[in-house]
């Protein structure tokens, strides 16, 4: 018989042929670096977790294609890519929100026939070794100053002890000796906790204190020097040189106090040195365990080596490393099963859209004591035998609330051991545009940023991420503390109202690099509901006599407007278009049958009827019922059944009972009632279309004064309105608890009599250029 084999591919293998000669960038986040990726292809970018453009990533590639490229930047910014074939577009996703699990289990009583669950023990870590770009380690931030970390919560389990150290359980790998030492250890790392913040609050302050002095030194001693020049010059030309030296006295005189205030700092720095080093010894290893326990414990280590050359802070460093080591330090899941073809069963058809590639499944199986949460990577379907072959991995155990409570006190918390302070390569993040003024050594004046409010800015993108853009002025002059290469613009993200000082954090600072001929900077693509803290740098890149770093920097200027120092773009998240996915904390999920095992913060949407409930933990609520089949819990019916609407049957009559008898209605007698001429008129109602030409304010004529208007975009580019006053309109955000409305001014829309206008300010909100609108007008009399 003749056969042909068919290779099938999905369509963004195209981008595989697409080749990639060089690209190096220092600082981008992942939206910038896509869309540069995709540039020239017919793939645009989709929807980008607003988390993943808070990061910033270095970049070096070299004869590579895009889509090994596109799969590179994923792995560095740990981001999930989805392709959609049909629009070619690329999203990116948290492994977190992207593998959800929808309720399916797989057990012998459901669908299992045979299961595999191996346990490769060879694969467990227990100390990683870490480190990052230009080979930095985590000595720095390690509690125990060391370039690795521990983790033998694997083996500790489920050992536990009272205070007064009488074992309760035992652990069943290690003697309760060593498991003693390793929590006595764990507990004297986290006491020393604050000792240490106090010693490198100290030290930051000295530190602080030590620059502004060598600065004031550093100006001294310029003004020490140019005395000594005029009084050369004087001699020469015969002049009196007497209030030039008496000048020059007192100069000499400031810088030798300058430089006794600057030796007794230098001596209280070296003291907190000395005090971090001593604590550092008392939390090391080799103090902490006896010989023996260091033997015993030499059979539970288990060492590999992780880098992520994209990473220069030790602070990022660590806490990857941290997420890295809890990943491994459990024998990773490796499942594989045979199961029923259920896809065969229409009595199973709920079960359909909770199967597929990237999913998580759970499975149980008593008596190989088996119960997993685990992502769907692999499956191979039999037609022949009618089953499913599926291999489940990177899941983990599941574990009680206890279980999870017990393995807390086995890690040590992560604690700073040394200030960190900026390690940035200048010549890699700054250009020199300007080579005609490296030997200008005077230090550059600091930009000006408006304190009125008006120089930050952003712009609200349609996946409820925003764009923010800073301005700044500068002198135009050939005046040498005017002459620059450039700006840097430093950008700090937190969820909290407190003004941020540059340098605290590094790792959590984005940074971009301006021409000095520019104004503006924008950083793309961030959460709108976070507080920024915007900085502006000039800078001069100089020759290595001039300064030992080849730069010269301004102070970082800030906006001193409350608004703008830190900035808020939006107290919530403004989603324009369809919502889906995870926003808040919030999973939304389409399916046929609500889910069976949801988690907390589930919004399941019936796409038979667009009900919405949300599951808050414990039961499902009625957040939408997206028809009139329910009204506050009541469901209509066509017959008389108790606790329910009725409503009309297919003849046309509606099927009830009233008790009691018709001298009151309503709790009130027939005489109150008014006459049939004094009934007020019915309610009206009105609908229509238009294009948006782009003008604020637009108004559209009724035949009544509305009580309310809806205006539906058909379109992405705006958000439905909902207005009901003449003091101002809303438009629907998310928040964290579901959805709500937002506004409340003239931006979002008013009535007025015998019309409705449009958003009054320049987004035109219900009114963007060329774009169809339906509107719905309400009067209640």
């Amino acid at each position: 018989m003749d056969t042909v084999q068919v290779e099938c591919r999905s369509l963004q293998h195209e981008l595989s042929r697409i080749s990639v000669l060089k690209y190096e960038e220092t600082s981008k986040n992942l939206q910038e670096v896509v869309t540069d990726c995709l540039k020239n292809t017919s793939w645009t970018v989709g929807y980008i977790d607003t988390l993943f453009n808070v990061k910033r990533r270095q970049f070096d590639v070299s004869s590579t294609n895009k889509l090994d490229f596109l799969y590179s930047i994923c792995e560095k910014f740990d981001a999930v890519p989805v392709f959609d074939t049909v629009k070619e577009t690329v999203s990116f996703y948290k492994e977190s929100d992207i593998s959800k699990y929808k309720g399916l289990k797989l057990n012998p009583r459901q669908y299992m026939i045979s299961m595999d669950d191996s346990d490769d023990a060879d694969e467990l870590v227990t100390r990683l070794y870490a480190t990052g770009k230009d080979g930095i380690s985590i000595n720095s931030v390690n509690p125990t100053g060391q370039s690795y970390i521990d983790d033998f919560s694997y083996f500790l389990f489920p050992f536990q002890r009272d205070e007064q150290r009488n074992v309760i359980s035992h652990s069943a790998y290690m003697p309760d000796e060593l498991c003693h030492a390793i929590l006595d250890y764990n507990d004297l790392v986290n006491s020393e906790g604050n000792a240490f913040n106090k010693l490198l609050t100290q030290k930051n302050e000295a530190e602080t204190g030590l620059t502004e002095l060598n600065n004031e030194l550093y100006t001294l001693d310029l003004e020490v020097q140019k005395l000594l020049d005029r009084i050369e010059v004087a001699k020469k030309a015969g002049d009196d040189t007497s209030q030039l030296k008496a000048q020059l006295a007192v100069k000499q005189k400031a810088v030798a106090e300058k430089k006794n205030q600057i030796a007794t700092i230098e001596s209280t720095i070296s003291q907190i040195s000395a005090s971090i080093s001593k604590l550092k010894e008392k939390l090391s290893f080799e103090n902490n365990f006896s010989e023996n326990q260091q033997k015993l414990l030499s059979r539970f280590i288990s060492t590999t080596e992780w880098s992520n050359d994209s990473i220069y802070d030790e602070n990022e460093l660590y806490d990857d490393a941290n997420e890295e080591l809890e990943s491994r330090n459990t024998p990773p899941v490796n499942v594989t099963l045979d199961i029923v073809n259920f896809f065969n069963c229409i009595s199973e058809k709920h079960n359909w859209d909770r199967f597929s590639l990237g999913d998580i499944v759970r499975v149980q199986q008593n008596d190989l004591n088996t119960d997993i949460k685990a992502i769907l990577s692999a499956i191979t379907i039999d037609f022949e035998q009618s089953n499913i072959s599926v291999t489940v991995t990177n899941g983990k155990r599941v574990q009680s609330d206890f279980e999870k409570i017990i393995k807390t006190v086995y890690r040590t918390n992560k604690i700073s051991t040394e200030l960190n302070k900026r390690k940035i390569e200048w010549d890699k993040v700054t250009e020199n545009f300007n080579i005609r003024n490296d030997r200008i050594s005077v230090q550059p004046a600091p930009p000006a940023i408006a304190s009125d409010g008006t120089a930050i800015t952003h712009k609200v993108n349609d996946n409820g991420s925003v764009d923010i853009t800073i301005q700044w002025d500068y002198v135009y002059s050939d005046e040498d503390k005017y002459n620059i290469d450039g700006f840097e613009v430093y950008l700090h993200g937190s969820d909290d109202n407190e003004e941020y000082t540059f340098g605290s954090v590094q790792a959590s600072e984005n940074l971009q690099n301006v021409k000095y001929d520019r104004r503006t900077a924008t950083f793309t693509g961030l959460p709108s509901n976070m507080y920024y803290t915007i900085g502006v740098q000039a800078y001069r890149r100089v020759d290595a006599d001039i300064d030992i770093n080849q730069i010269l920097l301004s102070d970082i200027v800030k906006s001193s407007h409350p608004s703008e120092n830190p900035y808020l773009p939006s107290p919530s998240i403004e989603v324009k278009g369809s919502l889906s996915g995870k926003v808040n904390g919030l999973y939304t999920i389409s399916t046929e049958a609500k889910p069976e095992d949801p988690e907390t913060g589930t919004i399941w949407i019936d796409p038979k009827t667009n009900k919405q409930e949300l599951f808050n933990g414990e039961e499902w609520i009625v957040s939408s019922a997206g028809s009139a089949d329910s009204l506050n819990g009541f469901p209509a019916s066509t017959s008389t059944s108790p606790n329910s609407i009725p409503v009309r049957n297919e003849s046309g009559i509606i099927s009830g009972s009233i008790d009691g008898n018709a001298e009151m209605l309503g709790g009130r007698a027939a005489s109150d009632y008014v006459l049939v001429e004094d009934i007020p008129t019915s309610p009206k109602f009105a609908k229509g279309t238009y294009i948006g030409d782009g003008t604020p304010s637009k108004a559209i004529p009724l035949a009544f004064t509305p009580d309310l208007v809806k205006i539906t975009p058909i379109s992405t580019e705006d958000s439905q309105l909902v207005i009901e006053s003449q003091l101002g309109g809303y438009a629907y955000q998310v928040t964290s608890t579901g959805l709500s409305l937002i506004g409340g001014d003239l931006s979002y829309g008013a009535l007025e009599n015998n019309l409705f206008v449009t958003g009054s300010d320049s987004n035109c909100r219900g009114n963007k250029l060329n774009v169809k609108y339906i509107w719905e007008a309400y009067q209640q009399n």
